[in-house]
């Protein structure tokens, strides 16, 4: 399955391994620019993946690269510091991603998803390189199998769950009125669905309910 990701086309002459090449190179470009010193000593380099994202879309751009790689090489040089993260947990701490965290890096990603894992992988061995210990690369492993099993095995559950309730059901059951507000508890109710606390659609309604209950005191 990622034999056939890799080989598949954003563009009729060139493939997606070439493109995460690519992505691979312009990854950590801004590194330079944002890098910085606390006072604990420790180095720190913010921003740099966001900075970076645009300066590899500018690159793309030059090389007059297809809209759909522009669109893919920004979201990997982008989100490329988010597998990262859930190693750092893993490796620290013992925790695994949640089931929540999977959906929003999905909803984020889509399928460059798959690029970012494999992204993340090669990162970890080029950070570390003869430091890596079996522990940090387990945790990496354990977080990459993760999330591309949510991808190729769970999407039902983990990535695109069929929809409990929509916008119009959000209107005529609870006098909702068209707007932002309808979007995002949708979003929350998706994610609470991702999580297994919802599998209903009266669940979601008596969710739904109780946070507009919620939302209306905080105002």
């Amino acid at each position: 399955q990622i034999g056939q990701h890799l080989g598949s086309t954003l563009n009729t002459d060139r493939s997606a391994r070439a493109l995460l090449f690519f992505a691979a190179l312009y990854h950590d470009v801004n590194k330079p620019q944002t890098q910085s010193t606390e006072e604990s000593g420790r180095i720190r380099f913010l921003g740099h993946d966001e900075q970076g994202a645009n300066l590899a879309l500018k690159r793309g751009m030059a090389l007059h690269l297809s809209n759909d790689e522009l669109d893919r090489l920004k979201l990997i040089v982008r989100h490329h510091m988010r597998i990262h993260f859930h190693t750092s947990r893993k490796a620290g701490e013992a925790k695994d991603p949640s089931r929540k965290a999977i959906y929003r890096f999905f909803r984020d990603a889509g399928p460059a998803g798959v690029d970012l894992i494999l992204l993340a992988l090669a990162d970890l061995r080029a950070t570390y390189d003869h430091t890596l210990t079996q522990e940090t690369w387990a945790a990496g492993l354990d977080v990459c199998r993760a999330f591309l099993e949510a991808w190729y095995e769970k999407p039902e559950e983990m990535v695109a769950p069929s929809q409990l309730l929509n916008g119009d059901d959000l209107i005529r059951e609870l006098k909702m009125k068209p707007g932002r507000e309808i979007g995002e508890l949708l979003e929350i109710i998706r994610e609470e669905q991702v999580a297994q606390h919802l599998a209903t659609c009266e669940e979601a309604l008596a969710f739904a309910r109780g946070w507009l209950s919620s939302a209306k005191r905080v105002k």
